[in-house]
């Protein structure tokens, strides 16, 4: 069968949670790794994902050309296709409170890849798991962005240390409380489904590892010595001025309690 020769050469290229769904081909990359601290997002802080899933998943989609596929396209977190919905449709996991896919496996820490193509390939049975439903997502979510299933992106920590521009009084003070100067992690940390992970196997994620950036990394740097220096980290993608105002918001004396 094609779909266990996918499988099967999927492992090679160390990929081990994959399905399938309507005309897609659907990878789980964990990143995980356990009691590392930072001031990062723990996703942001290896060689940027979509770097290393779209290599692995070009390699991968030669199983499919080989069997006949004319119509090929990689998808890793953009593009017309949710990676998401594509995932839950191929059997991979079910929907947390918090808006995320979670699978037994991995949890929530994992990027979604997929391949697109033109093939007749059945699609995986859907996961049978629920989540827990404790809420505790919700209530210890910095912003107060999460109800129902439904992400507020406007009130999401992870959004505002993204987004350009000047921040109001209290998205400064949110990155202060979570000293973080990138994203947010607290509602997959409290998540029960995330309990008791492992470090992820994929080496990949685990060379120059960046867990922490000072306001003296970045400051004095240009913005093609920046790009140069960090351009192949997820957290680079807006450039330095973002970085650098949640950097003084967290450094700037009187204002961090790390700095206190």
């Amino acid at each position: 069968m094609i779909k266990d020769e996918i499988r099967e050469y999927a492992k090679t290229l160390g990929i081990e949670k994959l399905g399938f769904s309507k005309n897609s081909v659907v990878a789980l990359f964990p990143y995980f790794v356990k009691g590392e601290e930072g001031n990062l997002s723990l996703y942001a802080r290896s060689i940027d994902y979509h770097i290393i899933a779209e290599e692995k998943l070009k390699v991968l989609s030669k199983i499919l050309t080989k069997n006949g596929a004319a119509k090929i396209e990689i998808q890793v977190d953009k593009g017309e296709y949710n990676d998401r919905r594509a995932a839950y449709e191929a059997g991979l996991g079910f929907y947390g409170m918090n808006g995320m896919l979670i699978c037994q496996e991995y949890g929530s820490y994992f990027f979604i890849g997929q391949i697109i193509h033109d093939l007749l390939i059945d699609s995986d049975p859907i996961c049978e798991r629920d989540c827990l439903m404790c809420g505790r997502c919700e209530r210890e979510c910095p912003g107060k962005a999460l109800s129902g299933g439904k992400v507020d992106e406007q009130k999401c920590l992870s959004q505002i240390t993204q987004k350009r521009g000047e921040l109001t009084p209290k998205e400064e003070s949110l990155i202060k409380h979570a000293k973080l100067c990138w994203g947010c992690d607290v509602c997959q940390r409290v998540c029960p489904h995330n309990g008791g992970l492992e470090t992820t196997a994929m080496q990949e994620f685990m060379g120059d590892r960046i867990s922490h950036l000072a306001l003296s990394d970045i400051e004095d740097l240009s913005n093609s010595e920046f790009k140069k220096r960090y351009g192949q980290y997820a957290f680079s993608w807006r450039g330095k001025g973002v970085l650098l105002r949640n950097l003084k918001i967290l450094f700037s004396e009187g204002k961090s309690d790390e700095e206190k």
